[in-house]
Protein backbone atom coordinates (compact mmCIF):
# COMPACT_ATOMS: atom_id res chain seq x y z
CA UNK A 1 0.00 0.00 0.00
CA UNK A 2 1.36 3.89 -0.55
CA UNK A 3 1.57 5.56 2.56
CA UNK A 4 2.16 8.83 0.60
CA UNK A 5 -0.05 10.96 -0.80
CA UNK A 6 1.21 10.71 -4.84
CA UNK A 7 3.53 11.21 -4.49
CA UNK A 8 3.83 12.46 -0.76
CA UNK A 9 2.24 11.91 2.51
CA UNK A 10 -0.21 14.79 2.63
CA UNK A 11 -3.78 13.12 2.16
CA UNK A 12 -5.37 16.54 1.99
CA UNK A 13 -6.12 18.81 -0.51
CA UNK A 14 -5.65 22.16 1.66
CA UNK A 15 -6.14 24.73 -1.15
CA UNK A 16 -8.68 23.39 -3.15
CA UNK A 17 -11.72 24.86 -1.49
CA UNK A 18 -9.68 28.77 -2.72
CA UNK A 19 -10.36 27.81 -6.19
CA UNK A 20 -14.05 28.53 -5.52
CA UNK A 21 -13.35 32.11 -4.60
CA UNK A 22 -14.05 34.02 -0.98
CA UNK A 23 -12.04 33.40 2.34
CA UNK A 24 -9.00 32.10 0.19
CA UNK A 25 -9.54 29.04 0.39
CA UNK A 26 -11.82 28.63 4.28
CA UNK A 27 -15.47 27.85 4.21
CA UNK A 28 -16.31 30.13 7.16
CA UNK A 29 -19.85 30.51 8.36
CA UNK A 30 -22.58 28.78 10.26
CA UNK A 31 -24.24 26.12 9.27
CA UNK A 32 -27.20 23.78 10.12
CA UNK A 33 -28.12 20.00 8.84
CA UNK A 34 -28.53 18.25 5.91
CA UNK A 35 -31.76 19.12 3.88
CA UNK A 36 -34.50 16.49 3.21
CA UNK A 37 -33.54 17.07 -0.55
CA UNK A 38 -29.89 16.11 0.19
CA UNK A 39 -31.12 13.31 1.96
CA UNK A 40 -33.41 11.96 -0.37
CA UNK A 41 -31.07 12.34 -3.78
CA UNK A 42 -28.23 10.50 -1.56
CA UNK A 43 -30.45 7.22 -1.11
CA UNK A 44 -31.28 6.90 -4.80
CA UNK A 45 -27.87 6.99 -5.52
CA UNK A 46 -25.82 3.09 -6.07
CA UNK A 47 -25.37 1.24 -3.21
CA UNK A 48 -21.85 0.58 -4.68
CA UNK A 49 -20.86 4.17 -5.55
CA UNK A 50 -23.00 6.19 -3.14
CA UNK A 51 -22.05 9.16 -1.86
CA UNK A 52 -24.80 10.28 1.18
CA UNK A 53 -24.95 12.88 3.58
CA UNK A 54 -23.43 13.11 7.05
CA UNK A 55 -25.23 15.09 9.65
CA UNK A 56 -22.91 17.06 10.80
CA UNK A 57 -23.44 18.94 14.25
CA UNK A 58 -21.18 21.89 13.28
CA UNK A 59 -20.25 21.44 9.92
CA UNK A 60 -16.92 21.25 8.41
CA UNK A 61 -14.62 23.52 6.87
CA UNK A 62 -10.98 22.84 4.55
CA UNK A 63 -9.05 21.11 5.32
CA UNK A 64 -10.68 17.48 5.59
CA UNK A 65 -9.30 14.56 5.97
CA UNK A 66 -10.37 10.72 6.57
CA UNK A 67 -9.36 7.51 7.35
CA UNK A 68 -11.06 3.79 6.53
CA UNK A 69 -12.04 2.30 9.89
CA UNK A 70 -13.35 -1.35 10.92
CA UNK A 71 -16.21 -2.84 9.25
CA UNK A 72 -16.35 -0.08 6.65
CA UNK A 73 -16.55 3.19 9.09
CA UNK A 74 -14.66 6.17 7.53
CA UNK A 75 -13.66 8.69 10.38
CA UNK A 76 -13.43 12.04 9.12
CA UNK A 77 -11.56 15.13 10.16
CA UNK A 78 -12.29 18.98 9.33
CA UNK A 79 -12.21 22.45 10.69
CA UNK A 80 -14.69 24.17 12.45
CA UNK A 81 -14.79 27.40 12.44
CA UNK A 82 -17.26 28.05 15.15
CA UNK A 83 -15.84 26.41 17.54
CA UNK A 84 -11.87 27.16 16.75
CA UNK A 85 -11.17 23.63 16.57
CA UNK A 86 -11.15 20.41 14.47
CA UNK A 87 -14.25 18.20 14.43
CA UNK A 88 -13.89 14.46 14.55
CA UNK A 89 -16.37 12.04 12.99
CA UNK A 90 -17.37 8.21 12.63
CA UNK A 91 -19.52 7.19 9.70
CA UNK A 92 -20.71 4.00 9.64
CA UNK A 93 -21.64 1.79 6.93
CA UNK A 94 -24.89 2.64 6.66
CA UNK A 95 -23.67 6.52 6.54
CA UNK A 96 -24.47 7.20 10.12
CA UNK A 97 -22.77 9.85 12.39
CA UNK A 98 -21.97 7.46 15.41
CA UNK A 99 -19.53 9.64 16.89
CA UNK A 100 -18.95 13.42 17.05
CA UNK A 101 -16.00 15.33 18.74
CA UNK A 102 -14.10 18.50 18.95
CA UNK A 103 -10.51 18.25 19.63
CA UNK A 104 -7.06 20.62 19.19
CA UNK A 105 -8.76 23.65 20.48
CA UNK A 106 -8.03 27.15 20.09
CA UNK A 107 -7.36 26.46 16.36
CA UNK A 108 -7.35 28.60 13.20
CA UNK A 109 -7.08 28.46 9.66
CA UNK A 110 -4.26 29.41 7.76
CA UNK A 111 -2.21 29.16 4.56
CA UNK A 112 0.02 26.38 5.96
CA UNK A 113 -3.47 24.06 7.24
CA UNK A 114 -3.31 20.58 6.92
CA UNK A 115 -4.95 17.41 8.42
CA UNK A 116 -3.78 14.03 8.38
CA UNK A 117 -5.90 10.94 9.79
CA UNK A 118 -4.62 7.24 9.87
CA UNK A 119 -5.88 4.16 11.20
CA UNK A 120 -4.77 2.90 14.39
CA UNK A 121 -5.43 -0.13 17.00
CA UNK A 122 -9.34 0.73 17.38
CA UNK A 123 -8.58 4.30 16.85
CA UNK A 124 -6.82 6.63 14.67
CA UNK A 125 -4.24 9.24 14.78
CA UNK A 126 -4.88 12.73 13.53
CA UNK A 127 -2.55 15.37 13.29
CA UNK A 128 -3.06 18.94 12.96
CA UNK A 129 -0.56 21.18 11.13
CA UNK A 130 -1.46 25.04 11.57
CA UNK A 131 -2.05 27.95 14.14
CA UNK A 132 -2.74 26.58 17.65
CA UNK A 133 -3.12 29.27 20.35
CA UNK A 134 -1.01 31.73 18.01
CA UNK A 135 1.51 29.76 17.05
CA UNK A 136 2.65 27.90 13.95
CA UNK A 137 2.32 24.09 15.52
CA UNK A 138 2.45 20.34 14.04
CA UNK A 139 0.82 17.78 16.66
CA UNK A 140 -0.51 14.40 16.79
CA UNK A 141 -3.29 13.15 18.88
CA UNK A 142 -4.31 9.41 19.29
CA UNK A 143 -8.12 8.82 19.58
CA UNK A 144 -10.20 5.59 20.67
CA UNK A 145 -12.68 4.36 18.64
CA UNK A 146 -15.34 6.78 20.59
CA UNK A 147 -12.63 9.35 19.19
CA UNK A 148 -11.98 10.26 22.81
CA UNK A 149 -8.01 11.25 23.21
CA UNK A 150 -5.70 8.89 24.23
CA UNK A 151 -3.19 11.07 26.15
CA UNK A 152 -1.98 14.68 25.15
CA UNK A 153 -0.96 15.84 21.96
CA UNK A 154 2.66 15.16 20.53
CA UNK A 155 4.59 17.41 18.54
CA UNK A 156 5.11 15.65 15.17
CA UNK A 157 7.67 16.16 12.17
CA UNK A 158 6.52 15.93 8.91
CA UNK A 159 7.89 13.04 7.56
CA UNK A 160 5.45 10.22 8.84
CA UNK A 161 3.59 7.03 8.56
CA UNK A 162 1.35 4.87 10.49
CA UNK A 163 1.65 0.57 10.24
CA UNK A 164 -0.76 -0.89 12.33
CA UNK A 165 1.14 -0.50 15.41
CA UNK A 166 2.52 3.04 15.64
CA UNK A 167 2.51 6.24 14.03
CA UNK A 168 6.37 6.54 12.69
CA UNK A 169 7.83 10.53 12.22
CA UNK A 170 11.23 11.49 12.07
CA UNK A 171 13.15 14.98 13.54
CA UNK A 172 15.72 15.13 11.38
CA UNK A 173 18.15 12.75 12.80
CA UNK A 174 15.78 10.42 15.09
CA UNK A 175 13.02 8.23 13.97
CA UNK A 176 10.75 8.38 16.22
CA UNK A 177 7.99 5.26 17.18
CA UNK A 178 4.97 6.29 18.78
CA UNK A 179 3.16 2.86 19.16
CA UNK A 180 -0.68 2.85 19.68
CA UNK A 181 -0.85 1.39 23.16
CA UNK A 182 2.75 1.39 24.52
CA UNK A 183 6.11 3.27 25.60
CA UNK A 184 7.78 5.35 21.94
CA UNK A 185 10.66 4.60 21.59
CA UNK A 186 13.44 6.35 18.96
CA UNK A 187 16.29 5.10 16.78
CA UNK A 188 19.24 7.11 15.14
CA UNK A 189 19.31 8.00 11.75
CA UNK A 190 22.84 8.40 9.89
CA UNK A 191 24.44 11.96 10.24
CA UNK A 192 23.66 14.29 7.42
CA UNK A 193 20.81 12.13 5.66
CA UNK A 194 17.17 13.36 4.28
CA UNK A 195 14.86 10.47 4.63
CA UNK A 196 11.62 10.07 3.52
CA UNK A 197 9.21 7.70 5.65
CA UNK A 198 6.91 4.97 4.04
CA UNK A 199 5.15 2.50 6.06
CA UNK A 200 4.22 -1.68 5.62
CA UNK A 201 1.34 -3.12 7.47
CA UNK A 202 4.48 -3.56 10.58
CA UNK A 203 7.54 -2.20 9.59
CA UNK A 204 8.60 1.46 8.65
CA UNK A 205 11.23 2.30 5.83
CA UNK A 206 13.55 5.03 5.92
CA UNK A 207 14.08 6.29 2.63
CA UNK A 208 17.83 8.19 2.49
CA UNK A 209 18.44 10.47 -0.07
CA UNK A 210 22.44 10.55 -0.50
CA UNK A 211 24.61 12.43 -2.91
CA UNK A 212 25.69 9.04 -4.68
CA UNK A 213 21.90 7.26 -4.57
CA UNK A 214 19.61 5.67 -2.41
CA UNK A 215 19.45 4.18 0.72
CA UNK A 216 17.11 2.16 2.94
CA UNK A 217 16.81 1.32 6.53
CA UNK A 218 14.25 -1.11 7.69
CA UNK A 219 12.52 -0.09 11.23
CA UNK A 220 10.93 -2.10 14.12
CA UNK A 221 11.28 -5.94 14.11
CA UNK A 222 7.73 -7.27 12.94
CA UNK A 223 3.74 -7.44 14.31
CA UNK A 224 4.01 -6.10 17.63
CA UNK A 225 7.00 -4.68 16.98
CA UNK A 226 7.87 -1.03 17.08
CA UNK A 227 11.48 -0.60 18.44
CA UNK A 228 14.82 0.09 17.30
CA UNK A 229 16.17 0.14 14.24
CA UNK A 230 16.71 -3.50 13.13
CA UNK A 231 18.99 -2.87 10.31
CA UNK A 232 21.99 -0.91 8.95
CA UNK A 233 21.46 1.81 5.78
CA UNK A 234 21.59 -0.95 2.78
CA UNK A 235 22.23 1.02 -0.45
CA UNK A 236 19.36 0.64 -3.17
CA UNK A 237 20.42 2.92 -6.12
CA UNK A 238 24.22 4.34 -7.37
CA UNK A 239 23.51 7.32 -9.33
CA UNK A 240 27.01 6.25 -10.97
CA UNK A 241 25.08 2.85 -12.64
CA UNK A 242 22.56 5.90 -14.64
CA UNK A 243 25.85 7.72 -16.34
CA UNK A 244 24.94 11.30 -17.60
CA UNK A 245 20.74 10.23 -16.98
CA UNK A 246 20.34 11.72 -13.85
CA UNK A 247 17.37 11.17 -11.31
CA UNK A 248 13.97 13.49 -12.16
CA UNK A 249 11.54 12.06 -9.33
CA UNK A 250 11.97 8.54 -7.20
CA UNK A 251 8.81 6.84 -6.01
CA UNK A 252 8.06 4.82 -3.24
CA UNK A 253 5.51 1.72 -2.32
CA UNK A 254 5.06 -1.33 0.08
CA UNK A 255 3.44 -4.06 0.21
CA UNK A 256 2.96 -6.18 3.23
CA UNK A 257 6.45 -5.40 5.23
CA UNK A 258 8.17 -5.31 1.56
CA UNK A 259 8.97 -2.20 0.00
CA UNK A 260 9.79 -0.95 -3.24
CA UNK A 261 11.83 1.76 -5.00
CA UNK A 262 10.72 3.57 -8.59
CA UNK A 263 13.06 5.85 -10.04
CA UNK A 264 12.27 7.62 -13.22
CA UNK A 265 15.51 9.33 -14.98
CA UNK A 266 15.08 12.68 -17.38
CA UNK A 267 15.33 10.35 -20.12
CA UNK A 268 12.46 8.68 -19.29
CA UNK A 269 13.88 5.05 -18.00
CA UNK A 270 12.39 3.49 -15.02
CA UNK A 271 14.36 1.40 -12.84
CA UNK A 272 12.86 -0.94 -10.06
CA UNK A 273 13.95 -2.24 -7.01
CA UNK A 274 12.82 -4.01 -4.31
CA UNK A 275 13.54 -5.37 -0.68
CA UNK A 276 11.52 -8.53 -0.13
CA UNK A 277 11.81 -10.34 3.85
CA UNK A 278 14.67 -7.31 4.49
CA UNK A 279 16.21 -8.44 1.62
CA UNK A 280 17.12 -5.99 -1.71
CA UNK A 281 16.34 -8.03 -5.03
CA UNK A 282 17.90 -7.32 -8.49
CA UNK A 283 18.04 -4.00 -9.90
CA UNK A 284 15.40 -3.77 -12.77
CA UNK A 285 15.75 -1.51 -15.78
CA UNK A 286 12.17 -1.56 -17.23
CA UNK A 287 11.93 -1.38 -21.46
CA UNK A 288 8.97 1.12 -21.43
CA UNK A 289 10.30 4.87 -21.28
CA UNK A 290 7.90 7.56 -20.00
CA UNK A 291 7.80 10.32 -22.10
CA UNK A 292 9.71 13.63 -20.29
CA UNK A 293 6.34 15.49 -20.62
CA UNK A 294 4.59 12.89 -18.71
CA UNK A 295 4.09 13.37 -15.38
CA UNK A 296 4.33 9.80 -12.73
CA UNK A 297 1.73 11.11 -10.47
CA UNK A 298 1.14 7.85 -8.53
CA UNK A 299 2.85 4.27 -7.42
CA UNK A 300 1.70 1.29 -5.92
CA UNK A 301 1.44 -2.31 -5.50
CA UNK A 302 -0.71 -5.44 -4.97
CA UNK A 303 1.14 -9.04 -4.36
CA UNK A 304 0.70 -9.30 -7.89
CA UNK A 305 2.08 -6.48 -9.69
CA UNK A 306 3.57 -2.58 -9.25
CA UNK A 307 1.49 -0.04 -11.29
CA UNK A 308 3.11 3.38 -12.39
CA UNK A 309 0.57 5.88 -13.33
CA UNK A 310 1.07 9.27 -15.23
CA UNK A 311 -0.57 11.42 -17.25
CA UNK A 312 -0.19 13.13 -20.68
CA UNK A 313 -1.49 16.58 -21.30
CA UNK A 314 -3.74 16.51 -24.39
CA UNK A 315 -5.35 19.54 -24.50
CA UNK A 316 -4.57 20.29 -28.07
CA UNK A 317 -7.35 17.78 -29.26
CA UNK A 318 -10.31 20.60 -27.13
CA UNK A 319 -11.81 22.52 -29.24
CA UNK A 320 -9.95 25.85 -29.48
CA UNK A 321 -12.91 28.20 -28.37
CA UNK A 322 -13.29 25.74 -25.47
CA UNK A 323 -12.10 28.37 -23.12
CA UNK A 324 -15.28 31.00 -24.08
CA UNK A 325 -17.58 32.28 -21.57
CA UNK A 326 -20.25 29.41 -20.73
CA UNK A 327 -17.89 26.97 -22.20
CA UNK A 328 -15.97 23.47 -20.35
CA UNK A 329 -12.43 24.88 -20.70
CA UNK A 330 -9.65 23.45 -22.94
CA UNK A 331 -8.29 21.70 -20.45
CA UNK A 332 -7.84 17.55 -21.23
CA UNK A 333 -5.61 14.77 -19.60
CA UNK A 334 -5.22 11.48 -20.43
CA UNK A 335 -4.20 8.65 -17.85
CA UNK A 336 -2.07 6.28 -18.27
CA UNK A 337 -0.89 2.98 -16.20
CA UNK A 338 2.84 1.01 -16.34
CA UNK A 339 1.86 -2.48 -15.08
CA UNK A 340 5.15 -4.58 -13.63
CA UNK A 341 4.69 -8.13 -13.09
CA UNK A 342 6.23 -8.53 -9.34
CA UNK A 343 7.36 -12.03 -10.69
CA UNK A 344 8.24 -12.21 -14.15
CA UNK A 345 9.09 -8.15 -14.57
CA UNK A 346 6.66 -8.43 -17.37
CA UNK A 347 5.82 -5.20 -18.65
CA UNK A 348 2.01 -3.42 -20.39
CA UNK A 349 1.02 -0.19 -20.78
CA UNK A 350 -2.97 0.55 -20.31
CA UNK A 351 -4.65 3.54 -21.24
CA UNK A 352 -6.83 4.08 -17.94
CA UNK A 353 -9.21 7.36 -19.09
CA UNK A 354 -8.54 9.04 -22.36
CA UNK A 355 -9.11 12.73 -21.08
CA UNK A 356 -12.20 14.76 -21.10
CA UNK A 357 -12.29 18.58 -22.52
CA UNK A 358 -12.78 21.12 -19.38
CA UNK A 359 -11.30 18.22 -16.73
CA UNK A 360 -8.62 19.00 -14.32
CA UNK A 361 -7.47 15.81 -12.57
CA UNK A 362 -5.58 14.97 -9.23
CA UNK A 363 -4.71 14.25 -6.88
CA UNK A 364 -5.04 10.42 -6.84
CA UNK A 365 -5.69 7.90 -4.64
CA UNK A 366 -4.42 4.61 -4.94
CA UNK A 367 -4.44 1.28 -2.90
CA UNK A 368 -4.39 -2.16 -3.53
CA UNK A 369 -8.02 -4.77 -4.12
CA UNK A 370 -6.95 -8.26 -4.12
CA UNK A 371 -3.88 -8.75 -6.89
CA UNK A 372 -5.41 -5.59 -8.40
CA UNK A 373 -4.46 -1.82 -7.83
CA UNK A 374 -7.15 0.57 -7.64
CA UNK A 375 -6.15 3.71 -9.17
CA UNK A 376 -8.38 6.92 -8.40
CA UNK A 377 -8.07 10.60 -9.15
CA UNK A 378 -10.52 13.96 -8.54
CA UNK A 379 -12.08 15.45 -11.80
CA UNK A 380 -11.81 19.55 -11.23
CA UNK A 381 -13.73 21.94 -13.66
CA UNK A 382 -12.78 25.52 -13.66
CA UNK A 383 -14.94 27.92 -11.72
CA UNK A 384 -15.99 31.78 -10.87
CA UNK A 385 -17.10 33.48 -7.97
CA UNK A 386 -18.65 31.18 -5.58
CA UNK A 387 -21.36 29.97 -7.70
CA UNK A 388 -20.02 26.46 -8.19
CA UNK A 389 -17.77 24.17 -6.38
CA UNK A 390 -14.34 23.52 -7.74
CA UNK A 391 -14.63 19.49 -7.57
CA UNK A 392 -16.59 17.11 -9.89
CA UNK A 393 -16.19 14.31 -8.86
CA UNK A 394 -14.27 11.44 -8.50
CA UNK A 395 -13.20 9.09 -11.72
CA UNK A 396 -11.58 5.60 -10.44
CA UNK A 397 -10.50 2.21 -12.32
CA UNK A 398 -8.89 -1.14 -10.90
CA UNK A 399 -5.78 -2.43 -12.94
CA UNK A 400 -5.35 -6.43 -12.56
CA UNK A 401 -2.31 -8.08 -12.74
CA UNK A 402 -2.97 -8.72 -16.32
CA UNK A 403 -5.51 -7.71 -18.97
CA UNK A 404 -7.87 -5.20 -19.49
CA UNK A 405 -8.43 -2.85 -16.82
CA UNK A 406 -12.25 -2.55 -15.51
CA UNK A 407 -14.69 0.26 -17.04
CA UNK A 408 -13.90 3.69 -15.91
CA UNK A 409 -16.11 4.84 -14.09
CA UNK A 410 -16.85 8.02 -12.35
CA UNK A 411 -18.88 9.43 -8.96
CA UNK A 412 -20.44 12.64 -9.53
CA UNK A 413 -20.00 14.73 -6.47
CA UNK A 414 -19.71 18.39 -6.30
CA UNK A 415 -17.41 19.80 -3.20
CA UNK A 416 -15.20 22.16 -2.12
CA UNK A 417 -12.22 18.98 -1.17
CA UNK A 418 -12.08 15.26 -2.05
CA UNK A 419 -9.62 13.53 0.40
CA UNK A 420 -8.32 9.83 0.09
CA UNK A 421 -9.64 7.57 3.50
CA UNK A 422 -7.66 4.57 1.95
CA UNK A 423 -8.78 1.09 0.85
CA UNK A 424 -9.58 -2.50 3.15
CA UNK A 425 -8.42 -4.58 0.47
CA UNK A 426 -12.10 -4.95 -0.90
CA UNK A 427 -13.02 -1.55 -1.87
CA UNK A 428 -11.97 1.75 -0.94
CA UNK A 429 -13.28 5.04 0.72
CA UNK A 430 -13.11 8.85 -0.21
CA UNK A 431 -14.48 12.19 1.56
CA UNK A 432 -15.97 14.76 -0.18
CA UNK A 433 -16.40 18.40 1.23
CA UNK A 434 -20.17 19.04 -0.02
CA UNK A 435 -22.12 22.10 0.00
CA UNK A 436 -25.30 22.63 1.79
CA UNK A 437 -28.66 22.93 -1.07
CA UNK A 438 -28.42 26.41 -1.96
CA UNK A 439 -25.37 27.06 -0.28
CA UNK A 440 -21.99 28.54 -1.19
CA UNK A 441 -18.14 28.40 0.05
CA UNK A 442 -18.50 30.67 2.79
CA UNK A 443 -21.00 27.73 5.05
CA UNK A 444 -19.76 24.92 6.61
CA UNK A 445 -20.33 21.53 4.52
CA UNK A 446 -21.08 18.22 4.99
CA UNK A 447 -19.15 15.51 4.83
CA UNK A 448 -20.40 12.53 2.06
CA UNK A 449 -18.30 9.09 2.22
CA UNK A 450 -17.40 8.04 -1.46
CA UNK A 451 -17.22 3.94 -1.47
CA UNK A 452 -16.04 2.11 -4.73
Amino acid sequence: MAWRAHLGLALVIAGVASLAGGGGGCTCSKGGDASAADAASADEASPETRATVASVAGGLSAPIAGARGDQGDVVVAGLDVAASAVRVQRINAKDEVVGDRTIFDGVKWSSESELKVVPAAGGVGVTWRGLRGGKLVRQLLVLGADLAPKGDATEVAAASCATKDALWYTDGKRVHARPWSGSPTRSELPKDKDAALVCGVHRAFALLDEDDGTSVVILGGGEGDAGATTSSPTKLLKESEFGDDDQRERSEYTVGDDVGVVRLGVSGAVTLREVKSGAPGPIRKLKTMIPRDDDVVAVDASPRAVVIVFTEDVSDACPKDAGAAGSTGTASTRVKALRVDRTTFEESTVELSPGMCGREVGPFFTGAIGDGVSVAWVERVPVAGKARAPVAGLAHRLVPPSGAPAELARIDQPADALVDAGCDGTRCYAVALARKTGMDAMVPGLARVLRY
